[in-house]
């Protein structure tokens, strides 16, 4: 028993430091999008909710290719998003294509 609680600790000691981990420039790509789509999709569509954003860097430090996902009454999906981080701390500009919506039926996501 004992040995299963240092275990369990060991592992949460370990998820909590790669957990804090993140590269900052990843954090400021995901944070301002974020924030530029709530402002926009406010606007457009207000009873849909951006609820996280996820992306990964660029390899030619430029474009950076995102999910960003959504709820709105009672389904879920996400926009891909094409997003690019002009200047370090610069002006970020961002195209959404065509939303994918969860389909339960098929457990997977679909056109919407």
């Amino acid at each position: 028993m004992r040995s299963l609680l240092l275990l369990v600790l060991i592992c949460a000691v370990a998820a909590g430091a790669a957990a804090g981990a993140a590269d900052p420039r990843l954090v400021y790509l995901q944070k301002t999008l974020k924030a530029n789509m709530v402002t926009t999709f406010k606007k457009q569509a207000p009873s849909l909710k951006i609820t996280t954003v996820s992306c990964k860097l660029p390899a030619d430090g430029i474009t950076s290719h995102c999910k960003a996902f959504f709820a709105v009454g009672g389904g879920k999906g996400y926009y891909p998003v094409t997003a690019k981080l002009h200047d370090l701390g610069g002006k970020l500009t961002w195209t959404a294509r065509s939303p994918k919506c969860w389909s339960p039926a098929k457990k997977t996501y679909v056109s919407c």
